[in-house]
């Protein structure tokens, strides 16, 4: 048997609908296209444009970190091969 949840639920909760879901079908079987329902759009904010000098500064430590994991790769691939010479 399945645990009681408790959570409790919230009354009045506003749904969020993408703009593809505010569309609502026509009566018919079938139908193409429809109405836009009575639904507020959330506002978009546009992003300023990042400069490379930026990515550079903030992605700094990922070339650390591929670097080093490189190095492990390389360093596991030798000894693997290091055993397979002398094991067979």
């Amino acid at each position: 048997m399945a645990k009681k949840s408790r959570r409790v639920k919230k009354k009045g909760r506003r749904v969020r609908l993408s703009p593809t879901q505010m569309v609502q079908p026509e009566g018919g079987e079938g139908g193409e296209g429809g109405e836009v329902a009575d639904v507020p759009l959330p506002a978009v904010r546009a992003r300023p444009a990042v400069q490379a000098s930026d990515l550079r500064e903030e992605y700094r430590y990922v070339i650390t970190d591929l670097r080093r994991i490189g190095i492990i790769a390389v360093a596991m691939l030798a000894v693997l091969i290091a055993l397979a010479l002398l094991l067979s």
